[in-house]
């Protein structure tokens, strides 16, 4: 699965003034590496962003059970809960994150990690307390408009990694969530089918405050504020003319839309397979967690050889790969077998996250970096919203095997519009 928390962004650096950019809107390097401690925040933020989505981890993914817990009754009625409560999160993120990134620009990237990591303690643990979907709803769209946790510590370490190393770091990064995810499903899971759902949401606020301490003593970012101040606006259009820049947005549009179609399905098709309501939450969990298990450890590998390959190259190869293995998703007869292919699609899906992210570094100046990524984050929350609502319909309308089988197709569509229009553009910025 890729993440489901995508969020904000950060970045303006002294470095511009030693090592001016040469052509506007062109990847330029950061200052020597003695002057940018950036293997050690480097470091930092895998654990931080590891913490959060531990954090995270231990509630959203089971969100179709908390609702069933809160008195939502038929199955139609949770899909259509869980449909509503992602796209209130995603459409308001995607009108908040723009307006993240752009103070990201103006007072740092580490400020805003620590607001979105502190505003999803506050949240997640209030999550704990809800008596009815209603507070859940409410609480999601809370979620949307404060936190952000992933993209903002995403561009903290993009904008500090010299760029020779960025596939490496937005591997690192990718497996930090993964693993973090992973960890979170697992024990959540275990936490929740014997204790119920609102122990392990005091849990995550924990975590989630946990990792903005890390951060806040351990994160170590250069930055100099904006002498004059910048147009929202004119910073917009001066990104939507950078090319490719637009085919990226819609490229993040598309995964997300299709990645988070499974997820209000994936623990109602484990429990339907599993035929034992009293195992299903477990199931999701150690399957959810395997999953993202092995979705950490490609995300690494993937990561490093597109430095050597090319990061267009490995993003088509894995968007092939997570539709070959999608499909077969959807003819699951056995928890076993779904396993087994969900093992299958975290080895395939791990190289879209570290790749794509580093095509934005590529194509897109370091001291706009921040609205660049809350850019993509605006149109990922999009996807967010859109992808758990169309899931649903599908499952009601076709069944709960038919989003698997889309998932798949659409994937290969993807990896077809990546490489037309990225392939070409890789070369001429080498």
């Amino acid at each position: 699965m890729l993440i489901d928390f995508p969020e904000l962004p950060l970045y303006i650096a002294q470095f511009q003034k030693r090592h001016p950019i040469r052509k506007k809107f062109l990847m330029s390097d950061i200052p020597a590496e003695k002057e940018t401690p950036w293997r050690m925040t480097l470091a930092v933020m895998f654990l931080a962003q590891f913490s959060a989505g531990l954090g995270f981890s231990f509630v959203l993914p089971f969100f179709p059970f908390y609702f069933r817990e809160l008195g939502v009754a038929t199955e139609e009625q949770v899909l259509l809960w869980i449909g509503w409560s992602s796209v209130a999160f995603g459409v308001t993120m995607t009108f908040s994150a723009q307006f993240w990134g752009i103070l990201a620009d103006r007072y740092g990237r580490k400020i805003m990690v620590l607001r979105s990591m502190i505003a999803g303690s506050i949240i997640l643990g209030a999550m704990g307390f809800a008596r009815n979907p209603w507070h859940l709803l409410f609480l999601r769209i809370m979620q949307g408009a404060a936190t952000g946790t992933v993209s903002a510590s995403v561009t903290l370490v993009s904008s500090i990694t010299p760029s020779a190393s960025l596939g490496f770091s937005m591997g690192v990064m990718s497996t930090s969530i993964f693993l973090g995810q992973a960890a979170g499903q697992f024990f959540g899971g275990i936490l929740a089918e014997h204790f119920g759902f609102r122990l392990p949401c005091v849990i995550a606020s924990v975590l989630l405050f946990m990792g903005a301490l890390i951060v806040y003593f351990g994160a170590t970012e250069i930055f100099t504020p904006e002498e004059k101040k910048t147009d929202g606006l004119k910073t917009i259009r001066g990104l939507l003319d950078v090319k490719g820049f637009k085919a990226i947005l819609l490229v993040y549009f598309l995964i997300y839309t299709l990645s988070t179609m499974i997820y209000p399905i994936l623990p109602l098709y484990i429990e339907k397979l599993a035929g034992d309501n009293a195992r299903a939450i477990s199931l999701t969990g150690i399957i959810l967690a395997v999953t993202a298990i092995l979705t950490g450890v490609s995300a690494m590998l993937y990561g490093k050889i597109s430095d050597r390959f090319g990061k267009t190259r490995i993003l088509v190869i894995s968007l092939i790969l997570t539709g070959l293995v999608s499909i077969p998703q959807s003819f699951a007869q056995t928890t076993g077998v779904l396993f087994f292919e969900r093992c299958l699609f975290g080895l395939a899906v791990g190289g879209i996250l570290p790749t794509v992210n580093a095509i934005v570094s590529n194509i897109i100046s370091r001291e706009k970096i921040g609205s660049a990524y809350g850019m993509t984050s605006a149109v990922t929350c999009l996807g967010i919203g859109m992808g758990p609502m169309l899931g649903s319909i599908l499952a009601t309308m076709m069944g709960l095997r038919a989003p698997f089988a889309v998932l798949g197709v659409f994937s290969f569509a993807v990896a077809w519009l990546v490489y037309s229009v990225f392939s070409k553009l890789e070369q001429v910025n080498r």
